[in-house]
């Protein structure tokens, strides 16, 4: 959007609702004789000036009056609109200020409300990519191998095309895991892994919860919170399976 069209839009959306015509008229002159013209301030001579203001918004076909100029002028000080610095030979001296620059006038966005986790691609953004890791709290999402900045891939749990790159498609695996499960339903791969031996019982009812918390969406990843360290070992079966060549789906 250039600057113009998000000046007019603040304008009309904003500000315009807060203004009376009179207001709304010597606003957008004084706006076309500063800010238009790459300035801040301007001198005008109202007794000349209210002619080229607008017609018919006072008594019909006529201008409005100069001291109903110089009220409306007031009141726009009072909104934050303008800002009268001097009174001169030449006319007033008058500060303008855009619709962004005026105290309370534009509605505040948040952060939070900025970033929409549902719209991320958390599979081609490399800071979303280590979000994903973190969550997974630096262990396959599968088999719980211990992971670092090298030996790890992003995967999708439901293959491309079909699967999507939101949070609740994609994991952090090592690259046995990665190699193995190819286009297997990620259902029958956990099942796989438990029938090698290499998760237990327990791991395979945990892991099949957490997919369940995927799906659901559920599983987050844990924006703006400390990473796990990388460097703590795996506990839960003391089993870390070897990691295969790097290959992404």
């Amino acid at each position: 959007m250039d600057e113009f069209a998000r000046i007019f839009i603040q304008f009309q959306d904003h500000l315009a609702p807060r203004l009376d015509v009179y207001e709304q008229a010597i606003y957008l002159y004084l706006l076309r004789h500063t800010r238009a013209e790459g300035k801040r301030e301007t001198i005008v001579g109202f007794k000349s000036a209210r002619k080229k203001l607008a017609f018919g918004i006072g008594k019909a076909g006529s201008p409005p009056s100069e001291a109903v100029v110089y009220e409306k002028v007031r009141q726009l000080e009072q909104k934050g609109c303008v800002k009268v610095l001097s009174s001169e030979r030449a006319g007033t001296r008058i500060e303008v200020f855009l619709p962004s620059e005026i105290a309370g006038l534009l509605p505040v966005v948040s952060a939070a409300a900025e970033f929409n986790l549902e719209d991320q691609d958390f599979f081609s953004v490399p800071e979303n990519r280590k979000l994903i890791l973190e969550r997974e709290e630096w262990r396959c999402f599968y088999c719980l191998a211990k992971l670092d900045e090298n030996n790890h891939v992003i995967e999708h749990v439901v293959s491309r095309p079909e699967g999507t790159n939101s949070y609740r498609n994609v994991v952090a695996a090592c690259r046995r895991c990665n190699n193995r499960k190819s286009a297997v339903p990620v259902d029958d791969f956990l099942r796989t892994l438990y029938r090698d031996g290499i998760l237990s019982g327990d791991e395979l009812a945990i892991r099949t919860e957490l997919l369940q918390r995927l799906k659901a969406g559920e599983h987050k990843p844990l924006v703006g919170a400390k990473a796990p360290n990388p460097s703590i070992e795996r506990t839960a079966s003391g089993r870390r399976p070897p990691a295969a060549a790097h290959v992404e789906r």
